[in-house]
């Protein structure tokens, strides 16, 4: 935390900066001025994160030095020095968004407190802002309209441009960061000269184990996303080249791994599927669309989208969410469903009933008695009779044992339904197709 003391009293100016440097640890730096001008100069260097100022001071005074910083470094927050005599200055102040005054002679108290809820005021604002510059990065990013939040963000912007490392990256508030991916905005117009000075200082400074792609620099926010698609090529490019460590990515075609991208999505490698993502998204058109949706079609699943819903890359990637969701569910529905037949097959012999299988894949009744209709084209109890049957034809033909014996083996009590069951499916009674076989 950065703090300047305007104050034109030399002893109580010194005072100050005693007490804050020993009650308040978190401040790294703490800067004099002595008057209105002194103490524009020290925002404009240093830019404070509060500035105690007394509000009569020779020359600029408090009120107009105020001002005039609120309107180049609004985020900067005023504990306001004021005698008894010069309330209604106080109330100026007020106006200028001073929310905090200390009154001459100032009390240890009065002073803690003021200071703690400007803090507390900071951290707010800091929140809020973070919160503001990841969600424009974001838009800008999936290539979103970020127009209304630029404003508040960068309203002189001029030129911007993206960078990507191979690794996380920490850096000063000049840039919007997150995790590897940084983009800075500029109030003068950057050529891509400026780009490479900029990003070559960077990287000498975070060490040789890092490569940083960049994005060529754009006017218009809506042109971003392309620095943006522009850094993460020049990163995979100088990252498998490892012969430099920064750069721009060069006019070599990249190969596009479409096949893999697909068999991915086809064998339901979810984690694969995202890794590729990035490389194939500035490439998607309505070919991949529909190379994609036979896929799905293939595993029976149904699509409802159509190309003219995918326009920006965060509607592929929403795309892709839908895709995997339904291809992840389709491998754990074959799953469960080879569980189940497993199930029936060691156990068909015995009196078990829908329930016992779902309770056994973990599945409620309505959602085994679906899956068996859409894998088999069966119903569960058709696909058990199936089974039962089969075996019951096996038995037959060894003519080993009676129709009783039969039929306790494959799972009825009752010969008698035994046969009745046998004859709708077979056509033939028991004996009657035993009698054909032993023939």
């Amino acid at each position: 935390m950065k703090v300047v003391i305007a104050e034109d009293e030399f002893l109580e100016r010194k005072a100050m900066h005693k007490f804050l440097e020993e009650h308040f640890s978190d401040i790294e730096q703490i800067e004099e001025a002595v008057n209105g001008r002194k103490a524009i100069e020290l925002a404009e260097s240093i830019h404070p994160d509060i500035m105690l100022m007394d509000i009569k001071m020779p020359g600029i005074n408090g009120l107009e030095a105020m001002e005039a910083i609120c309107r180049d470094f609004p985020l900067t927050k005023f504990i306001m020095l004021t005698a008894y005599d010069s309330f209604d200055y106080a109330k100026q102040a007020m106006k200028l968004g001073v929310r905090e005054y200390i009154l001459k002679p100032s009390k240890k108290e009065e002073i803690i407190r003021a200071f703690l809820n400007v803090k507390g005021e900071l951290e707010q604002d800091k929140q809020i802002l973070d919160n503001r510059r990841a969600l424009f990065l974001t838009k800008v990013i999936q290539g979103e309209d970020a127009d209304m939040i630029q404003p508040s963000l960068c309203p002189d912007m001029q030129s911007g441009f993206f960078m990507m490392a191979n690794k996380a990256l920490t850096l000063s508030d000049d840039y919007i960061t997150q995790d590897n991916i940084a983009l800075y905005i500029s109030n003068q117009r950057l050529d891509n000269a400026d780009v490479l000075k900029q990003i070559r200082s960077l990287q000498l400074t975070l060490g040789d184990d890092y490569y940083i792609g960049a994005g060529h620099p754009y006017d218009h926010v809506e042109d971003l996303t392309t620095s943006y698609y522009q850094a993460k090529k020049a990163l995979r490019q100088l990252f498998k080249a490892k012969q430099k460590n920064y750069g721009f990515a060069s006019n070599e075609a990249e190969e596009i791994p479409t096949n893999k991208f697909l068999d991915a999505i086809r064998d339901g490698e979810e984690q694969k599927v995202w890794v590729l993502f990035d490389v194939i998204a500035p490439y998607a058109n309505v070919e991949l669309f529909v190379q994609i949706k036979q896929i799905a079609e293939d595993k029976g699943v149904k699509l409802d989208t159509i190309p003219e819903e995918l326009v920006t890359t965060e509607d592929w990637k929403e795309f892709m969410q839908l895709v995997c969701r339904e291809i992840k569910y389709y491998f754990q529905s074959q799953d469960k469903i080879v569980k189940a037949k497993q199930f029936i097959a060691n156990n068909y012999h015995k009196q078990i009933n829908l329930m016992d299988v779902s309770a056994y894949t973990e599945l409620s009744t309505n959602y085994v008695s679906n899956l068996f209709h859409e894998a088999t084209g069966s119903t569960f109890i058709d696909y058990l009779t199936e089974i039962r049957i089969k075996k019951a034809k096996q038995l037959l033909q060894t003519n080993n044992a009676t129709l009783k014996e039969i039929s306790y083996d494959i799972g009825y009590k009752d010969p008698n339904y035994f046969s009745r069951v046998f004859k709708k499916h077979v056509g033939l009674s028991p004996k009657q197709y035993q009698s054909q076989i032993v023939k």
